[in-house]
């Protein structure tokens, strides 16, 4: 058979239907496979963390470089402990202040730190400028705080103790001098324009010229030896005056 013949008889066949199978790409079934691992790998850690778990398909992997959540929760939780170690401190502090307050405030009345919180509590009397009260009109407290210590009152109106304690001023007002003399101190405090007092004997003075006196805070010590409290008038010596049961300073009628 020619050719020409063979050619014609092909073109003549009949042709129905054509099946075409194309092969998968093994590449992008390695892509899907790729993904779906990191996603599952993913899941398993955020589940072990207790965190909201990853969904999707839009996963990158970045290899070697790629975040861990391990790596933040030893970074958190030393950061949180140190935390409570500074509350801890602060706590104890507060604590031990208070303590150091109370402790002071039992066995040390006359202490620095007491005198400052009893100021705060009692506050500061109001400044007048210029007071020209009376002593008469002035109501005085006593010049100690121990009831067994007892205070008399002399002819000429001077009062005197003697006692280991601390020594109060009549009232309030303003340090005008202090003066040593043998190891003891001498006090002199401007109440108003005319009344002042002089305090003499003390061991120990807790203020300075210029310092402001209130009649609830101590204004010296006294180790045992005799204290005089002379009261005057524009400089003329009271004497009107006695001293209570409680020490307390009352001017007669």
């Amino acid at each position: 058979m020619s050719q020409t013949i063979d050619y014609a008889e092909m073109l003549e066949i009949p042709v129905s239907t054509l099946n075409v199978t194309k092969k998968r790409s093994k590449k992008k079934k390695e892509e899907a496979d790729l993904k779906e691992r990191v996603v599952e790998s993913v899941n398993e850690r955020v589940e072990e963390a207790e965190e909201p778990i990853a969904s999707g398909e839009n996963v990158t992997d970045y290899g070697e470089n790629a975040y861990s959540y391990e790596e933040e929760k030893p970074h958190r939780a030393h950061k949180k402990f140190l935390e409570g170690k500074l509350l801890m401190v602060e706590f104890v502090a507060v604590i031990a202040l208070c303590a150091a307050i109370l402790l002071t405030n039992i066995f040390w009345p006359a202490s620095a730190i007491n005198t400052f919180f009893r100021g705060l509590i009692e506050g500061k009397p109001t400044a007048a400028a210029p007071d020209d009260r009376t002593y008469s009109e002035l109501t005085l407290g006593s010049v100690v705080s121990d009831d067994d210590i007892v205070c008399s009152v002399g002819e000429t109106g001077v009062l005197t103790f003697t006692g280991t304690c601390s020594v109060y001023a009549p009232y309030g007002g303003t340090v005008q001098s202090i003066v040593e003399n043998e190891g003891t101190y001498t006090m002199e405090i401007q109440h108003s324009t005319s009344f002042s007092t002089v305090i003499a004997g003390l061991s120990n003075v807790y203020l300075a010229a210029g310092d402001t006196v209130y009649a609830t805070i101590p204004v010296g010590y006294s180790a045992g030896g005799e204290i005089s409290v002379s009261m005057f008038d524009s400089g003329s010596l009271i004497h009107t005056y006695t001293v209570n049961e409680n020490n307390d300073i009352v001017w007669n009628a």
